[in-house]
């Protein structure tokens, strides 16, 4: 039964994969769609109804409906993720509830080498790929340290490229009136054993003002190269080269402004294939990121302060499927992963400098190293019931080892409904930059802010269980999910604000922030959706959260957290005429946040509207209206309504 089950599995996927390349026009009939497989919730083929974890995937088909280009839109209609604004910087990418560091991003399942603090990490993320190589998103929300270690307390965002094979390509412009983007794909196709495909992006972001100071803007450019080849039947190397490149520009203050220069640079191999006895892969990648950062006066046009960062991670992993019995599909797979960091903003040990200028600056570098090996079991118990065990043991440089473990459960009432739950811990380790950070900042004239690492930080343990229902009946659907995450040693920048008169300079602030760990705290709620097709044409689907996030010391609610989130989304589809629409709503109440050291709350309304038009196998083009009513919460970010539309051609 499993070894029939994992070809059933192998088969739905291919056939979702080739169904989407169809430039989303292939009848429903005729295609299975990718919204139907999931491989990120345990590292194997599953169907999204089979796999006891909450999973949601966004296709490329959902991508182009919604004109997304950036994760962060591609994302939004998605269940239980936050994706707001930070500030005039970046997105939010927190799932459940928990910290935007909590969330671990991956493309084709390698880990991103990104910002590592929690203030910075995952935020710029959501900004830096090129949708017009993304073939589909798979969210897993829910804990997930068993397969994946550290970082996936709240779940995982696996970002999967298309592959290259078939010779074509595709040419996409954006406008908004935040920024504008031109991107392309190119598959050369196959020639003998290997075939390959480029890709690039160019973004171009307007600068929007807020008081005194500015949002990030200027150019980001993309390029990637992909290469596939077939070294025998089933069995294929793939190539990967990615290269980023940020310049942009802040106003900080109406006396100072930063030069922000960022390069990552990515590469690796993966060797992967399918046998009798299940399927296996290995692969290894590399990745150098490097962010400059400096602050010059705006007048005089001299350094006042710079900022040197470089990471680099080194990783190899891989796993391997038995199919065992007519009951069981074992996985077994490990890791390892060694990370560099050298930067002005930490100290540890003995410092060399840098000058810049005439300004000099301490430089530290630390090392991190990170070994894993991971098992897990899909037992097939009954033809309704499927148990899926895993147990990852962790080791690492600073911190020694630890194993985290997860239990998750489909029971199939019927055909078309069925119970889900799971149990399991998680933990993430503390980043260096939290560790050993040492940063004074002058943002404005009157402002100094200084961050200090905390060597004596515990990792972040967490033990969480989630229960659910999931049933069709027809054109009606519903999911209904509680979860419960109970975190230990949560880590927190715990900071304090200061006024004071400096006499003939007038006030001075400085913001004093240091890491800590929280006790304790627990971050519950509920998850629903329900989707219902009305007639021909249209689909009404919505979803709601509610979220109890709370410090168990104090009882306070955990800032930075909506305590209710509901979607109202009305869908068009007239695919005989190639049209698409989507109208939603979302609101957002309780939104807990803290000012001048009280605790407030807010919530907003947004309304957004997008329409695609299909014209051919060839042309499409989308218009929409972000924040349709035009509402403004400086809190939440919200400056306004944004037009937005663009062109896609494929070839």
């Amino acid at each position: 039964m499993i070894r029939k089950l994992a070809k059933k599995k192998h088969m739905l996927l291919v056939a979702a994969v080739i169904g989407t390349s169809a430039c989303g026009q292939a009848d429903a009939a005729d295609s299975i769609q990718t919204r139907d497989v999931v491989v990120t919730a345990s590292r194997t083929e599953q169907e999204v109804k089979e796999t006891p974890a909450a999973v949601e995937v966004i296709t490329q088909e959902d991508i182009e409906k919604m004109g997304a280009e950036n994760l962060a839109q591609a994302l939004q209609l998605a269940t239980g993720i936050n994706v707001l604004e930070n500030g005039m910087v970046g997105n939010q990418s927190s799932l459940r509830g928990m910290n935007t560091n909590q969330t671990l991003i991956l493309i084709d399942g390698r880990r991103v080498r990104t910002e590592n603090t929690s203030e910075t990490q995952n935020y710029y993320e959501l900004q830096r790929v090129n949708m017009d190589r993304v073939e589909r998103i798979e969210i897993v929300r829910g804990a997930v340290s068993s397969l994946y270690g550290s970082e996936a307390l709240g779940g995982v965002i696996n970002i999967i490229t298309k592959k290259p094979g078939t010779q074509g390509g595709t040419v996409s412009a954006d406008w908004t009136s935040r920024q504008k983007d031109a991107g392309f794909r190119y598959d050369l196709g196959k020639n003998g054993k290997w075939a390959w495909a480029l890709n690039g992006k160019v973004s171009d972001i307007r600068r929007r003002m807020s008081g005194a100071s500015s949002n990030q803007y200027g150019k980001k450019y993309f390029f990637g190269l992909d290469g596939r080849m077939d070294v025998a039947d089933n069995k294929q190397l793939d190539f990967f080269a990615d290269f980023l490149d940020e310049d942009l520009y802040m106003i900080d203050s109406a006396a100072a402004g930063t030069d922000y220069d960022h390069r990552r640079a990515s590469t690796g191999l993966k060797y992967s294939g399918k046998d009798k006895q299940g399927d296996y892969e290995m692969q290894v990648y590399y990745t150098y990121f490097d962010k400059d950062q400096r602050t010059r006066n705006r007048n005089t046009h001299v350094l006042t302060s710079f900022d040197d960062m470089t990471f680099n991670s080194y990783v190899a992993d891989g796993r391997r499927t038995f199919n065992l019995g007519d009951q069981h599909i074992l996985t077994v797979g490990g890791e390892y992963r060694q990370e560099d960091y050298e930067s002005t903003r930490i100290k540890k040990g003995n410092a060399s400098t840098i000058t810049r200028e005439g300004i000099t600056n301490n430089i530290s570098k630390v090392t991190m190293n990170h070994g894993a090996l991971y098992l897990q079991d899909e037992f097939m118990a009954t033809d309704k019931w499927l148990l899926i065990p895993s147990v990852r043991w962790d080791h690492n440089n600073d911190f020694g080892d630890e194993v985290t473990g997860k239990l998750g459960t489909t029971y199939k009432f019927s055909k078309n409904a069925r119970f889900k739950a799971n149990v399991g811990s998680a933990y993430r380790a503390p980043t260096a930059s939290e560790l050993y950070f040492n940063w004074q900042h002058t943002p404005t004239a009157i402002m100094t802010v200084n961050i200090q690492g905390n060597p004596d930080l515990k990792p972040e343990k967490s033990l969480n269980f989630d229960l659910g229902l999931e049933a069709e009946h027809g054109n009606t659907s519903g999911k209904f999910t509680y979860f419960h995450n109970k975190v230990d040693d949560l880590i927190n920048l715990n900071t304090t604000i200061t006024r004071a008169m400096v006499p003939g300079a007038g006030i001075r602030i400085t913001a004093n922030g240091r890491y800590e760990n929280v006790d304790k705290a627990t971050v519950q709620g509920l998850e629903l959706e329900a989707r219902q097709k009305l007639g021909k044409f249209f689909t009404l689907r919505s979803t709601y959260t509610y979220l109890d996030a709370r410090d168990d010391s104090t009882n306070a609610f955990l800032t930075g957290r909506a305590r209710h989130k509901t979607s109202l989304q009305l869908m068009y589809a007239d695919t005989q005429h190639g049209w698409d629409a989507t109208l939603w709503n979302d609101w957002l109440t309780g939104y807990h946040y803290t000012e001048s050291s009280t605790a407030k709350e807010t919530g907003e309304s947004i309304m957004n509207l997008v329409v695609n038009k299909k014209f051919n196998k060839t042309v499409s083009a989308y218009f929409g209206i972000s924040n349709l009513t035009n509402r403004k919460n400086d809190v939440l970010y919200y400056d306004g309504r944004i037009w937005r539309g663009g062109v896609k051609v494929n070839f």
